[in-house]
């Protein structure tokens, strides 16, 4: 059963660090991505990063065609790659957010060399986990789902035309999933001067699973199928995250599909 993020997993923010809240359990983060060209597709022009140190994970999905989507999903990613962590969460999140913004910057002067009637961006998805708070980051329809207790749910609001569409009630979910505008997306990064990127926050509890993908994991793997691939698995979390991805190939593997799962767990001191 896939849940919004209006569900209960959504936590004041305040709650959790302006104000005296019990001790919580440390937590290990353990996480691990991979990629895959698919089926269709001649080139695979996604790319992720993981970088656990830093506690920040990113999936960007890129679009342009020949070298240019790699380009601008590869830009996202080698920018995410210079983060580290400051001393407060706003710092924090800034830093983050001006990485984003000079990805943004650098994938329109690509733009600009390869004439007007050129289009070259990339969606992104990131996680960053700083004590028990998980922020998340994303332009386009790259997305992260939270797997909890059993329960599947998406944390990012696509930015795309059948999502206007749903949110307008002119389609339902499902028919959005298969209309023929399902890859029109209305936000990524490169595409505007201005760039709008969205960020929500939720309290992790012990055994949370996130999952960042592009959007070839969803686009041939039914939502519902997501979680019934990850718990009908007690492989290591690599496998998991191959499992999906072959899931999603053997659905059809119509375009990049690429996958990152992080895991929470308590730290065993506190077990």
């Amino acid at each position: 059963m896939l849940l919004s993020k209006q569900d209960e997993i959504k936590k004041d923010v305040l709650s959790l660090y302006d104000q005296p809240t019990e001790q919580k359990p440390s937590i290990t983060l353990t996480s691990t991505g991979s990629s895959d060209q698919g089926r269709v597709r001649e080139r695979n022009e996604d790319s992720f990063l993981c970088l656990p140190r830093q506690n920040l994970w990113v999936v960007a999905d890129g679009m342009g065609g020949h070298d240019a989507g790699d380009f601008a999903s590869q830009t996202i990613t080698r920018q995410a790659a210079k983060f580290t962590s400051q001393a407060t969460l706003d710092s924090s999140i800034l830093l983050l957010e001006e990485n984003i913004i000079h990805s943004n910057e650098l994938i329109r002067e690509k733009s600009s060399k390869m004439g007007e009637q050129a289009t070259v961006g990339s969606t992104v998805a990131a996680l960053y986990v700083w004590d028990h708070l998980a922020l998340v980051l994303w332009a386009g329809d790259s997305r992260v789902y939270l797997l909890r207790n059993g329960q599947l749910y998406r944390l990012t609001e696509d930015h795309s035309y059948v999502e206007e569409l749903v949110k307008m009630g002119k389609l339902t979910e499902g028919e959005a999933e298969h209309h023929p505008a399902a890859n029109v997306v209305l936000n990524a990064v490169g595409i505007q001067a201005e760039l709008t990127v969205d960020m929500d926050y939720y309290e992790i509890m012990q055994d949370d699973l996130f999952i960042l993908c592009s959007d070839g994991l969803f686009k041939d793997l039914p939502e519902s199928r997501i979680a019934e691939v990850i718990e009908a698995s007690e492989s290591s979390l690599d496998d998991q995250c191959r499992l999906l991805i072959d899931a999603a190939l053997d659905a059809g593997g119509s375009d990049n599909c690429t996958v990152i799962l992080v895991k929470a767990q308590a730290d065993s001191e506190n077990v």
